[in-house]
Protein backbone atom coordinates (compact mmCIF):
# COMPACT_ATOMS: atom_id res chain seq x y z
CA UNK A 1 0.00 0.00 0.00
CA UNK A 2 1.17 3.63 -0.57
CA UNK A 3 0.12 6.33 1.44
CA UNK A 4 0.49 10.45 -0.19
CA UNK A 5 1.00 12.91 2.97
CA UNK A 6 1.17 16.48 2.35
CA UNK A 7 4.47 18.30 4.67
CA UNK A 8 3.44 20.89 6.88
CA UNK A 9 6.52 22.31 6.99
CA UNK A 10 6.96 22.71 2.50
CA UNK A 11 4.90 22.15 -0.72
CA UNK A 12 6.60 19.02 -1.51
CA UNK A 13 4.53 16.29 -1.73
CA UNK A 14 6.49 13.22 0.35
CA UNK A 15 5.81 9.77 -0.46
CA UNK A 16 6.04 6.80 1.92
CA UNK A 17 6.03 3.66 1.49
CA UNK A 18 6.27 0.11 2.84
CA UNK A 19 9.34 -0.37 0.24
CA UNK A 20 11.47 2.37 -2.43
CA UNK A 21 11.85 -0.46 -4.56
CA UNK A 22 10.39 -1.61 -8.05
CA UNK A 23 9.06 -4.96 -7.10
CA UNK A 24 8.07 -7.01 -9.60
CA UNK A 25 5.90 -9.77 -8.53
CA UNK A 26 2.21 -10.30 -9.24
CA UNK A 27 1.09 -9.83 -5.53
CA UNK A 28 2.94 -6.48 -5.32
CA UNK A 29 2.46 -2.80 -6.61
CA UNK A 30 5.07 -0.56 -8.22
CA UNK A 31 5.94 2.10 -5.86
CA UNK A 32 6.69 5.64 -6.87
CA UNK A 33 10.25 7.12 -5.13
CA UNK A 34 10.72 10.42 -3.16
CA UNK A 35 12.67 11.28 -6.71
CA UNK A 36 9.84 11.87 -8.63
CA UNK A 37 8.47 14.19 -6.78
CA UNK A 38 10.89 16.00 -6.15
CA UNK A 39 13.00 15.89 -9.39
CA UNK A 40 16.43 15.33 -7.09
CA UNK A 41 17.57 12.25 -9.22
CA UNK A 42 17.34 14.43 -12.92
CA UNK A 43 18.94 17.22 -11.57
CA UNK A 44 16.23 18.88 -12.16
CA UNK A 45 13.47 21.21 -10.37
CA UNK A 46 11.00 20.15 -7.76
CA UNK A 47 7.63 18.74 -8.52
CA UNK A 48 5.98 20.18 -5.82
CA UNK A 49 2.66 21.68 -5.99
CA UNK A 50 4.20 25.34 -7.21
CA UNK A 51 2.62 28.31 -9.22
CA UNK A 52 2.93 27.29 -12.73
CA UNK A 53 3.12 29.79 -15.76
CA UNK A 54 1.88 29.00 -19.27
CA UNK A 55 4.33 29.10 -22.03
CA UNK A 56 1.32 30.43 -24.61
CA UNK A 57 0.87 32.98 -22.43
CA UNK A 58 4.26 34.11 -21.72
CA UNK A 59 4.44 34.39 -25.48
CA UNK A 60 0.81 36.62 -25.53
CA UNK A 61 2.62 38.65 -22.82
CA UNK A 62 5.92 39.46 -24.47
CA UNK A 63 4.54 40.08 -27.71
CA UNK A 64 2.21 42.71 -26.14
CA UNK A 65 4.93 44.47 -24.09
CA UNK A 66 7.09 44.40 -27.57
CA UNK A 67 4.25 46.07 -29.08
CA UNK A 68 4.03 48.37 -26.08
CA UNK A 69 7.84 49.19 -26.50
CA UNK A 70 8.07 50.44 -30.06
CA UNK A 71 4.80 53.02 -29.06
CA UNK A 72 6.70 54.21 -26.02
CA UNK A 73 9.61 54.61 -27.63
CA UNK A 74 7.70 56.76 -30.27
CA UNK A 75 6.18 58.56 -27.78
CA UNK A 76 8.72 59.37 -26.13
CA UNK A 77 10.81 60.93 -29.16
CA UNK A 78 7.69 62.71 -29.87
CA UNK A 79 7.49 64.50 -26.92
CA UNK A 80 11.38 65.38 -26.46
CA UNK A 81 11.59 66.77 -30.03
CA UNK A 82 8.15 68.93 -30.57
CA UNK A 83 9.53 69.97 -26.32
CA UNK A 84 12.51 70.90 -27.31
CA UNK A 85 12.11 71.96 -31.11
CA UNK A 86 10.46 75.53 -32.37
CA UNK A 87 7.86 73.89 -33.85
CA UNK A 88 4.59 71.64 -32.64
CA UNK A 89 2.59 69.44 -33.60
CA UNK A 90 -1.08 69.67 -34.51
CA UNK A 91 -3.85 67.58 -34.07
CA UNK A 92 -4.28 66.18 -37.75
CA UNK A 93 -0.56 65.81 -37.90
CA UNK A 94 -0.15 64.01 -34.60
CA UNK A 95 -3.06 61.77 -35.90
CA UNK A 96 -0.29 60.79 -38.70
CA UNK A 97 2.51 59.70 -35.89
CA UNK A 98 0.00 57.29 -33.77
CA UNK A 99 -1.62 55.97 -36.94
CA UNK A 100 2.33 55.26 -38.31
CA UNK A 101 3.74 53.85 -34.94
CA UNK A 102 0.65 51.60 -34.54
CA UNK A 103 1.25 49.96 -37.74
CA UNK A 104 4.81 49.57 -37.66
CA UNK A 105 4.39 48.07 -33.56
CA UNK A 106 1.55 45.43 -35.17
CA UNK A 107 4.46 45.10 -38.40
CA UNK A 108 7.27 44.05 -35.92
CA UNK A 109 4.95 41.48 -33.25
CA UNK A 110 3.41 39.81 -36.69
CA UNK A 111 6.95 39.79 -38.20
CA UNK A 112 8.40 38.14 -35.00
CA UNK A 113 5.84 35.89 -34.73
CA UNK A 114 6.79 34.43 -38.05
CA UNK A 115 10.23 34.46 -37.34
CA UNK A 116 9.00 32.16 -34.12
CA UNK A 117 10.34 34.79 -31.69
CA UNK A 118 7.91 34.17 -29.11
CA UNK A 119 8.08 30.25 -28.53
CA UNK A 120 9.77 29.11 -25.50
CA UNK A 121 12.92 27.62 -26.93
CA UNK A 122 14.06 30.68 -28.86
CA UNK A 123 13.21 32.67 -25.64
CA UNK A 124 16.17 31.00 -24.27
CA UNK A 125 18.81 31.82 -26.60
CA UNK A 126 19.74 35.49 -26.28
CA UNK A 127 22.35 36.08 -29.21
CA UNK A 128 18.75 34.39 -31.40
CA UNK A 129 16.80 37.06 -30.02
CA UNK A 130 19.46 39.61 -30.18
CA UNK A 131 19.51 39.03 -34.25
CA UNK A 132 16.48 38.31 -35.00
CA UNK A 133 14.96 41.43 -33.20
CA UNK A 134 17.34 43.74 -34.56
CA UNK A 135 16.41 42.14 -38.09
CA UNK A 136 12.55 42.19 -37.63
CA UNK A 137 13.00 46.23 -36.64
CA UNK A 138 15.06 46.94 -40.26
CA UNK A 139 12.51 45.05 -41.92
CA UNK A 140 9.65 46.83 -40.22
CA UNK A 141 11.63 50.30 -41.14
CA UNK A 142 12.05 49.70 -44.56
CA UNK A 143 8.08 48.93 -44.75
CA UNK A 144 7.69 52.04 -43.51
CA UNK A 145 9.51 53.90 -45.91
CA UNK A 146 8.32 51.87 -48.63
CA UNK A 147 4.72 53.07 -47.84
CA UNK A 148 6.07 56.08 -47.29
CA UNK A 149 8.02 56.91 -50.43
CA UNK A 150 5.51 55.65 -52.56
CA UNK A 151 1.96 57.68 -50.51
CA UNK A 152 4.42 60.58 -51.16
CA UNK A 153 3.82 61.49 -47.14
CA UNK A 154 7.16 61.46 -46.20
CA UNK A 155 7.92 64.67 -45.92
CA UNK A 156 4.51 65.06 -43.38
CA UNK A 157 7.25 63.76 -40.48
CA UNK A 158 9.81 65.31 -38.65
CA UNK A 159 12.98 63.69 -39.58
CA UNK A 160 14.31 64.66 -35.95
CA UNK A 161 11.56 62.32 -34.08
CA UNK A 162 12.12 59.78 -37.21
CA UNK A 163 15.31 59.26 -36.25
CA UNK A 164 14.87 59.70 -32.63
CA UNK A 165 12.60 56.77 -32.63
CA UNK A 166 14.41 54.46 -34.92
CA UNK A 167 17.53 54.38 -32.26
CA UNK A 168 15.50 54.19 -29.29
CA UNK A 169 12.69 51.32 -30.25
CA UNK A 170 15.97 48.72 -30.87
CA UNK A 171 17.49 50.02 -27.74
CA UNK A 172 14.35 48.77 -25.57
CA UNK A 173 13.87 45.93 -27.36
CA UNK A 174 17.15 44.35 -27.04
CA UNK A 175 17.44 45.71 -23.31
CA UNK A 176 14.04 44.31 -22.47
CA UNK A 177 15.05 41.20 -24.46
CA UNK A 178 17.80 40.87 -22.28
CA UNK A 179 15.61 41.35 -19.03
CA UNK A 180 12.95 38.25 -20.58
CA UNK A 181 15.82 35.95 -21.25
CA UNK A 182 17.29 35.69 -17.78
CA UNK A 183 13.56 35.83 -16.00
CA UNK A 184 12.80 33.11 -18.84
CA UNK A 185 15.53 31.15 -17.98
CA UNK A 186 15.48 31.57 -13.85
CA UNK A 187 11.80 30.14 -14.56
CA UNK A 188 12.50 27.45 -16.18
CA UNK A 189 15.62 26.39 -13.59
CA UNK A 190 13.05 27.11 -10.70
CA UNK A 191 10.48 24.62 -12.70
CA UNK A 192 7.05 27.06 -13.24
CA UNK A 193 7.81 26.76 -16.78
CA UNK A 194 9.16 23.21 -17.17
CA UNK A 195 6.85 21.00 -18.95
CA UNK A 196 7.05 17.74 -16.90
CA UNK A 197 6.93 14.93 -18.70
CA UNK A 198 6.37 10.99 -18.10
CA UNK A 199 6.89 8.26 -20.49
CA UNK A 200 4.49 5.15 -20.80
CA UNK A 201 6.61 2.75 -22.52
CA UNK A 202 10.27 0.99 -20.67
CA UNK A 203 10.90 -0.71 -23.88
CA UNK A 204 12.81 -0.06 -27.54
CA UNK A 205 10.51 2.93 -28.24
CA UNK A 206 10.56 4.72 -24.84
CA UNK A 207 14.64 4.56 -24.97
CA UNK A 208 14.54 6.55 -28.72
CA UNK A 209 12.14 9.21 -27.20
CA UNK A 210 14.33 9.88 -24.13
CA UNK A 211 17.54 9.89 -26.13
CA UNK A 212 15.94 12.25 -28.59
CA UNK A 213 14.79 14.54 -26.08
CA UNK A 214 17.89 14.76 -24.06
CA UNK A 215 20.02 15.19 -27.36
CA UNK A 216 17.49 18.47 -28.35
CA UNK A 217 18.57 20.30 -24.97
CA UNK A 218 15.55 21.87 -24.51
CA UNK A 219 15.88 23.07 -21.16
CA UNK A 220 11.89 23.91 -21.24
CA UNK A 221 11.13 20.09 -21.23
CA UNK A 222 11.80 17.56 -17.97
CA UNK A 223 11.16 14.04 -18.01
CA UNK A 224 10.37 13.00 -14.62
CA UNK A 225 10.13 9.20 -15.38
CA UNK A 226 9.11 5.91 -16.69
CA UNK A 227 5.94 3.85 -16.64
CA UNK A 228 5.22 0.63 -17.58
CA UNK A 229 2.30 -1.95 -17.28
CA UNK A 230 4.02 -5.35 -17.68
CA UNK A 231 5.26 -7.05 -14.68
CA UNK A 232 7.62 -9.37 -15.81
CA UNK A 233 11.24 -8.98 -17.60
CA UNK A 234 11.09 -4.76 -16.81
CA UNK A 235 14.34 -3.33 -16.51
CA UNK A 236 15.15 -0.82 -12.61
CA UNK A 237 15.78 2.12 -15.70
CA UNK A 238 15.98 3.38 -18.37
CA UNK A 239 19.06 5.38 -19.69
CA UNK A 240 19.34 6.94 -15.66
CA UNK A 241 15.51 7.15 -15.28
CA UNK A 242 13.45 5.03 -12.76
CA UNK A 243 10.80 3.03 -13.72
CA UNK A 244 8.35 4.37 -11.32
CA UNK A 245 5.37 2.42 -11.33
CA UNK A 246 2.13 1.43 -13.36
CA UNK A 247 -0.23 3.16 -15.33
CA UNK A 248 -2.47 3.31 -12.37
CA UNK A 249 -0.09 5.15 -10.30
CA UNK A 250 0.68 7.30 -12.79
CA UNK A 251 -3.08 7.97 -12.73
CA UNK A 252 -2.90 8.62 -9.15
CA UNK A 253 -0.17 10.86 -9.16
CA UNK A 254 -1.09 13.27 -12.17
CA UNK A 255 -4.25 13.77 -9.81
CA UNK A 256 -2.32 15.41 -7.24
CA UNK A 257 0.98 16.94 -8.77
CA UNK A 258 1.38 18.73 -12.34
CA UNK A 259 2.51 16.41 -15.23
CA UNK A 260 1.81 18.31 -18.49
CA UNK A 261 2.07 15.53 -20.66
CA UNK A 262 2.39 11.82 -21.00
CA UNK A 263 4.05 10.44 -24.03
CA UNK A 264 2.92 6.56 -25.16
CA UNK A 265 6.22 5.09 -26.35
CA UNK A 266 4.70 1.53 -27.36
CA UNK A 267 4.57 -0.74 -31.23
CA UNK A 268 1.74 0.88 -33.00
CA UNK A 269 0.36 -2.88 -33.95
CA UNK A 270 -0.14 -3.44 -29.78
CA UNK A 271 -3.70 -2.11 -30.70
CA UNK A 272 -5.64 -3.62 -28.02
CA UNK A 273 -2.64 -2.61 -25.08
CA UNK A 274 -3.02 0.92 -26.55
CA UNK A 275 -6.96 1.15 -26.58
CA UNK A 276 -7.11 0.09 -22.93
CA UNK A 277 -4.21 2.71 -22.28
CA UNK A 278 -5.54 5.39 -23.69
CA UNK A 279 -9.38 4.62 -21.89
CA UNK A 280 -7.20 4.66 -19.07
CA UNK A 281 -5.58 7.77 -19.40
CA UNK A 282 -8.01 10.11 -20.96
CA UNK A 283 -9.46 10.21 -17.40
CA UNK A 284 -6.74 12.69 -16.56
CA UNK A 285 -6.25 16.10 -17.32
CA UNK A 286 -2.87 15.82 -19.01
CA UNK A 287 -1.83 15.99 -22.78
CA UNK A 288 -1.86 12.42 -24.23
CA UNK A 289 0.59 11.60 -27.42
CA UNK A 290 0.94 8.76 -29.16
CA UNK A 291 4.33 8.46 -30.29
CA UNK A 292 4.98 7.79 -34.13
CA UNK A 293 8.74 8.09 -33.88
CA UNK A 294 9.29 4.70 -36.08
CA UNK A 295 6.99 6.06 -38.85
CA UNK A 296 8.55 9.52 -38.33
CA UNK A 297 12.51 8.29 -38.81
CA UNK A 298 11.19 6.68 -42.33
CA UNK A 299 8.72 9.39 -43.54
CA UNK A 300 8.16 13.06 -42.23
CA UNK A 301 5.25 12.87 -40.44
CA UNK A 302 3.71 16.59 -40.17
CA UNK A 303 0.98 16.14 -38.04
CA UNK A 304 -2.74 14.90 -38.43
CA UNK A 305 -6.32 16.00 -40.57
CA UNK A 306 -9.23 14.40 -41.15
CA UNK A 307 -11.07 13.74 -44.71
CA UNK A 308 -14.39 13.89 -43.26
CA UNK A 309 -14.72 12.01 -40.48
CA UNK A 310 -11.67 9.78 -41.10
CA UNK A 311 -8.89 10.90 -38.99
CA UNK A 312 -5.08 10.63 -40.74
CA UNK A 313 -1.32 11.23 -40.55
CA UNK A 314 0.35 13.61 -42.39
CA UNK A 315 3.32 12.41 -43.65
CA UNK A 316 3.67 14.97 -46.16
CA UNK A 317 2.07 18.04 -47.69
CA UNK A 318 1.96 19.98 -51.05
CA UNK A 319 4.33 23.41 -50.39
CA UNK A 320 3.77 26.56 -51.97
CA UNK A 321 -0.34 26.52 -52.24
CA UNK A 322 -3.21 28.75 -52.08
CA UNK A 323 -1.56 32.23 -51.11
CA UNK A 324 1.75 30.76 -50.85
CA UNK A 325 1.78 29.79 -54.90
CA UNK A 326 0.08 32.60 -55.85
CA UNK A 327 2.82 34.99 -54.04
CA UNK A 328 5.48 32.64 -55.62
CA UNK A 329 4.13 33.21 -58.90
CA UNK A 330 3.66 37.00 -58.40
CA UNK A 331 7.32 37.30 -57.47
CA UNK A 332 8.72 34.99 -60.46
CA UNK A 333 6.33 36.63 -63.20
CA UNK A 334 7.57 40.43 -61.77
CA UNK A 335 11.23 39.75 -60.83
CA UNK A 336 12.41 37.35 -64.25
CA UNK A 337 10.76 40.12 -66.66
CA UNK A 338 12.26 42.95 -64.66
CA UNK A 339 16.09 41.24 -64.81
CA UNK A 340 14.79 40.18 -68.26
CA UNK A 341 14.87 43.99 -69.18
CA UNK A 342 17.84 44.81 -67.17
CA UNK A 343 20.34 42.43 -68.09
CA UNK A 344 19.06 42.09 -71.69
CA UNK A 345 21.87 44.01 -72.89
CA UNK A 346 24.55 42.26 -71.37
CA UNK A 347 22.65 39.04 -72.64
CA UNK A 348 23.43 40.70 -76.11
CA UNK A 349 27.12 41.23 -75.07
CA UNK A 350 27.47 37.42 -74.16
CA UNK A 351 25.35 35.93 -76.95
CA UNK A 352 28.18 37.78 -79.65
CA UNK A 353 31.09 36.94 -77.47
CA UNK A 354 30.33 33.55 -77.60
CA UNK A 355 29.88 33.74 -81.28
CA UNK A 356 33.23 35.08 -81.82
CA UNK A 357 34.85 32.73 -79.84
CA UNK A 358 34.15 29.14 -81.10
CA UNK A 359 31.38 27.95 -83.38
CA UNK A 360 28.07 27.02 -82.67
CA UNK A 361 24.39 28.05 -81.26
CA UNK A 362 24.42 30.43 -78.89
CA UNK A 363 22.20 28.80 -75.92
CA UNK A 364 22.78 25.16 -74.99
CA UNK A 365 19.62 23.19 -74.20
CA UNK A 366 19.39 20.25 -72.33
CA UNK A 367 16.90 18.01 -70.38
CA UNK A 368 16.65 18.17 -66.56
CA UNK A 369 14.39 17.53 -63.46
CA UNK A 370 11.06 19.71 -63.07
CA UNK A 371 8.34 20.19 -60.68
CA UNK A 372 6.69 16.66 -60.02
CA UNK A 373 9.59 15.09 -61.57
CA UNK A 374 8.57 16.14 -64.72
CA UNK A 375 10.99 16.59 -67.44
CA UNK A 376 11.68 20.04 -68.32
CA UNK A 377 14.52 21.55 -70.91
CA UNK A 378 16.36 24.49 -69.37
CA UNK A 379 18.15 27.33 -71.54
CA UNK A 380 21.88 28.39 -70.77
CA UNK A 381 24.68 30.00 -72.71
CA UNK A 382 26.68 27.35 -74.59
CA UNK A 383 30.08 27.21 -72.36
CA UNK A 384 31.87 24.23 -73.97
CA UNK A 385 32.98 23.21 -77.60
CA UNK A 386 30.64 22.08 -79.78
CA UNK A 387 31.93 18.86 -80.12
CA UNK A 388 32.76 18.49 -76.43
CA UNK A 389 29.09 19.10 -74.98
CA UNK A 390 27.13 16.97 -72.57
CA UNK A 391 23.58 16.31 -73.55
CA UNK A 392 23.11 14.09 -70.95
CA UNK A 393 24.96 15.69 -67.82
CA UNK A 394 26.17 12.12 -66.64
CA UNK A 395 29.83 13.76 -67.14
CA UNK A 396 30.67 16.17 -63.93
CA UNK A 397 32.42 19.63 -64.79
CA UNK A 398 35.50 19.47 -63.00
CA UNK A 399 38.31 22.15 -62.70
CA UNK A 400 40.21 23.08 -65.32
CA UNK A 401 37.84 21.39 -67.62
CA UNK A 402 39.35 20.47 -71.42
CA UNK A 403 35.60 21.37 -72.52
CA UNK A 404 35.06 24.27 -71.45
CA UNK A 405 35.53 27.02 -74.20
CA UNK A 406 37.15 31.04 -73.04
CA UNK A 407 34.43 32.80 -72.98
CA UNK A 408 32.61 29.92 -71.04
CA UNK A 409 34.80 29.99 -68.39
CA UNK A 410 34.66 33.38 -67.65
CA UNK A 411 31.14 32.92 -67.93
CA UNK A 412 31.11 29.69 -65.53
CA UNK A 413 32.97 31.45 -62.80
CA UNK A 414 30.35 34.09 -62.32
CA UNK A 415 27.13 32.02 -63.12
CA UNK A 416 26.61 34.67 -66.01
CA UNK A 417 26.01 30.85 -68.72
CA UNK A 418 22.28 30.79 -66.14
CA UNK A 419 20.89 33.89 -66.99
CA UNK A 420 18.89 32.64 -69.79
CA UNK A 421 17.32 30.24 -67.25
CA UNK A 422 15.56 33.72 -66.42
CA UNK A 423 13.07 33.04 -69.48
CA UNK A 424 12.43 29.85 -68.09
CA UNK A 425 11.51 31.26 -64.96
CA UNK A 426 8.86 33.42 -67.22
CA UNK A 427 7.66 30.82 -68.91
CA UNK A 428 6.57 29.02 -65.72
CA UNK A 429 8.85 25.72 -65.68
CA UNK A 430 11.47 27.11 -63.05
CA UNK A 431 11.35 29.87 -60.42
CA UNK A 432 13.38 32.45 -59.43
CA UNK A 433 14.89 30.76 -56.27
CA UNK A 434 14.35 26.71 -55.52
CA UNK A 435 16.32 24.01 -55.12
CA UNK A 436 18.96 23.90 -58.79
CA UNK A 437 17.42 21.75 -61.78
CA UNK A 438 19.31 18.86 -62.01
CA UNK A 439 20.35 16.97 -65.47
CA UNK A 440 18.35 13.40 -65.93
CA UNK A 441 21.63 11.81 -65.91
CA UNK A 442 23.31 13.24 -63.10
CA UNK A 443 25.56 11.10 -60.71
CA UNK A 444 26.83 11.22 -57.15
CA UNK A 445 29.82 9.41 -56.93
CA UNK A 446 29.10 6.60 -59.31
CA UNK A 447 25.75 6.20 -59.08
CA UNK A 448 22.70 8.37 -60.39
CA UNK A 449 21.64 11.02 -57.85
CA UNK A 450 17.99 10.35 -57.30
CA UNK A 451 18.85 6.93 -56.83
CA UNK A 452 21.93 7.86 -54.02
CA UNK A 453 20.36 9.98 -52.02
CA UNK A 454 17.10 8.60 -50.62
CA UNK A 455 14.92 11.81 -50.12
CA UNK A 456 15.94 13.19 -53.51
CA UNK A 457 12.54 13.11 -55.09
CA UNK A 458 11.43 15.61 -52.37
CA UNK A 459 12.39 18.43 -54.11
CA UNK A 460 10.99 17.97 -56.76
CA UNK A 461 7.70 19.07 -54.90
CA UNK A 462 8.42 22.66 -56.15
CA UNK A 463 9.42 23.94 -59.26
CA UNK A 464 13.26 24.02 -59.41
CA UNK A 465 15.37 27.44 -59.34
CA UNK A 466 18.08 29.56 -60.96
CA UNK A 467 19.31 29.69 -56.98
CA UNK A 468 18.86 28.00 -54.05
CA UNK A 469 19.58 27.55 -50.40
CA UNK A 470 22.34 25.00 -51.28
CA UNK A 471 24.25 27.05 -53.53
CA UNK A 472 24.51 30.52 -50.99
CA UNK A 473 25.59 27.88 -47.87
CA UNK A 474 28.19 26.82 -50.00
CA UNK A 475 27.19 24.04 -52.18
CA UNK A 476 27.98 25.38 -55.45
CA UNK A 477 30.38 23.67 -57.87
CA UNK A 478 30.90 19.92 -58.08
CA UNK A 479 29.08 17.28 -56.82
CA UNK A 480 32.10 14.36 -56.49
CA UNK A 481 30.91 12.20 -52.88
CA UNK A 482 27.63 11.27 -51.69
CA UNK A 483 28.27 13.12 -49.03
CA UNK A 484 27.79 16.61 -50.74
CA UNK A 485 24.92 15.06 -52.79
CA UNK A 486 23.14 14.49 -49.28
CA UNK A 487 24.23 17.89 -48.11
CA UNK A 488 22.66 19.48 -50.97
CA UNK A 489 19.43 17.86 -50.51
CA UNK A 490 19.33 18.56 -46.94
CA UNK A 491 19.28 22.19 -47.73
CA UNK A 492 16.79 21.72 -50.40
CA UNK A 493 14.19 20.07 -48.38
CA UNK A 494 15.19 22.54 -45.31
CA UNK A 495 14.08 25.68 -48.01
CA UNK A 496 10.86 23.74 -49.26
CA UNK A 497 9.60 23.27 -45.49
CA UNK A 498 10.55 26.99 -44.55
CA UNK A 499 9.17 28.79 -47.66
CA UNK A 500 8.65 32.51 -47.06
CA UNK A 501 9.23 35.78 -49.10
CA UNK A 502 11.93 36.95 -46.67
CA UNK A 503 13.75 33.55 -47.51
CA UNK A 504 13.45 34.11 -51.49
CA UNK A 505 15.01 37.72 -50.69
CA UNK A 506 17.84 36.67 -47.90
CA UNK A 507 18.91 33.91 -51.26
CA UNK A 508 18.93 36.67 -53.79
CA UNK A 509 20.82 38.99 -51.77
CA UNK A 510 23.30 36.10 -50.51
CA UNK A 511 23.17 35.10 -53.75
CA UNK A 512 25.25 38.34 -54.90
CA UNK A 513 28.01 37.48 -52.65
CA UNK A 514 28.33 33.95 -53.26
CA UNK A 515 28.66 34.89 -57.19
CA UNK A 516 31.65 37.51 -56.19
CA UNK A 517 33.28 34.80 -53.95
CA UNK A 518 33.51 32.92 -57.14
CA UNK A 519 34.08 29.38 -54.73
CA UNK A 520 33.82 26.16 -56.27
CA UNK A 521 32.12 27.89 -59.51
CA UNK A 522 33.92 26.49 -62.68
Amino acid sequence: MRVLAHSASSDTLLVASHSTQFAATDSSIALLSDDFVTGEAYGQPSFGRRARLSSEILATAIAAIDFCLVLTAAAVAFTLYFDFSSRSAGGAEAEYYIWTTLFAAMLFVVGFERFGGYRLMQLLKLRWQLTRALTMWSMTLSILLLVAFLGKTSETYSRGWALTWFIATPALLLTVRGIFYRAVSGWIRGGSLARNVVIVGAGDEGRRIIGKLRKSQDKSVVIRGIFDDRKSRLPGSVLGLNVLGTTDDLVQLARRVPVDEVIVALPLDAEDRLKALFSKLQGIATDLRLSVDPIAEKFQVRGTSYLGAVPMLVITDRPLKNWHAFAKCIEDKVLSALLLILLGPLMAIIALLIKLDSRGPVFFVQERFGFNNDVIKILKFRTMYLDRGDQSGAQRTVQNDPRVTGVGRALRSLSLDELPQLINVLHGDMSLVGPRAHAIAMKAGNRLYHDAVEQYRHRHRVKPGITGWAQVNGLRGEVDTLEKARARVAHDIYYIDHWSLWLDLKIVLKTIGALASRENAY
